[in-house]
């Protein structure tokens, strides 16, 4: 993405900053300008600083992020937790979340945590890689179930109505010399935020990504009503990423307490605040996992393993017009070690939000 270029650190400091001036408690807003900055050095532009003003700062401005809100236990195990966000940033929350998960990996092998109430936590794939800063397998994913449909969503296989969120999962393990594995990806064919991208790129979007309001096809993203899932409309493979958003659903959802009887109604978020057979969903649902490779195995062994296979992959043949094949998080690798000489770009847009938010805070933005 062309744009001016601003360096990571003078960005995490501006955002870090802006959320503090919104209300945020000092460490709770550096946790969450680390996961922007983290995202955008890695060039995931749809997730990162873009989203500083549109996502988090309007949340908090509109009551649906709470600024001063503390993660509560619900329920705790040796190996597990279930959080209550509590309308909280979902940032600094899930930054917590996948600590206390990992910490309990560290002391009984695996630990698993779920949130329930919360908001927007920005890339799965941070708090993944969390894990394997601890030399550990690191997952996380969230999600959000709209029993009533949305403006915008993804369609259930073979349905008319927008229902689920784009439901994104991800994983993470440690490599010896290679870069980390991370995956990260929605279980739509897109996120909707790459869309939002496009539209303010001028792009067009590829036809099979999405659909209008007459459940046709579109290129335009200024018309995308519905969200297709992984393997598109047909048996070709969409009724396998539908599934794969309903199992996302069930850990982020269910198995958190997110979808539940009798919510409140101003958590339940979308066009309709109402339930469905009693049930209805709570705020956002995430869960995240942590686990010892040493509890399975020989650590190093693991990782040279990695390594091997990674390796073995990037040797083999591409196909015509591709220069080499790679695996997830080594575009990303790349694109966070040219970010971190050159700087972020930021687009237009993006600069015009941030200017927005330096003006209204009184938080000075640097910009060569």
């Amino acid at each position: 993405m062309n744009g001016t270029n601003i360096s990571a650190e003078r960005l995490r400091e501006f955002a870090a900053h802006i959320f503090q001036a919104a209300g945020v408690e000092s460490d709770d807003a550096r946790r969450a300008a680390d996961v922007l900055i983290w995202t955008s050095l890695r060039g995931v532009d749809t997730h990162g600083i873009r989203n500083l003003k549109r996502y988090y700062i309007q949340g908090i401005d509109d009551g649906t992020i709470d600024p001063v809100a503390q993660l509560q236990v619900e329920r705790e195990s040796g190996g597990t937790a279930t959080l209550n966000s509590n309308a909280g940033l979902g940032l600094c929350h899930a930054v917590q979340a996948m600590r206390r998960a990992i910490d309990k990996a560290d002391s009984g092998g695996v630990g698993v945590v779920t949130v329930r109430n919360a908001n927007h936590f920005g890339a799965a794939g941070y708090y993944a890689h969390m894990a394997v800063e601890s030399g550990m397998i690191g997952f996380a994913a969230t999600g959000y179930f709209f029993p009533h449909g949305q403006r915008t969503a993804v369609v259930p296989f073979g349905g008319l109505l927008p229902m689920l969120s784009t439901n994104p999962l991800a994983m993470a393990c440690p490599c010896s010399e290679m870069p980390p594995f991370v995956l990260d990806m929605s279980t739509s064919i897109s996120a909707f935020n790459r869309i939002e991208l496009w539209n303010e790129l001028g792009r067009t979007i590829p036809t099979g990504w999405a659909l209008d309001e007459e459940h046709q096809p579109t290129t335009d993203p200024s018309n995308v009503h519905k969200l297709v899932s992984l393997g598109g409309l047909d048996r070709m493979g969409g009724h396998k990423g539908f599934g794969l958003a309903l199992a996302v659903q069930i850990l982020t959802g269910l198995l958190s307490g997110a979808w539940r009887e009798d919510p409140k109604p101003d958590r339940i978020l979308g066009d309709r605040a109402e339930a469905k057979d009693g049930f209805g969903q709570e705020g956002i649902g995430h869960i995240f996992a942590a686990v010892r490779i040493d509890q399975f195995g020989p650590p190093d062994q693991f990782r040279r393993g990695v390594d091997a296979m990674i390796k073995t992959l990037n040797e083999s043949p591409p196909r015509n017009g591709v220069d080499r094949v790679y695996v997830p998080g080594q575009l990303e690798h790349e694109a966070e070690r040219k970010r971190s000489r050159a700087g972020i770009p930021i687009h237009e847009s993006t600069l015009t939000d941030l200017r927005e938010l330096s003006a209204r805070f009184g938080v000075a933005l640097d910009v060569p």
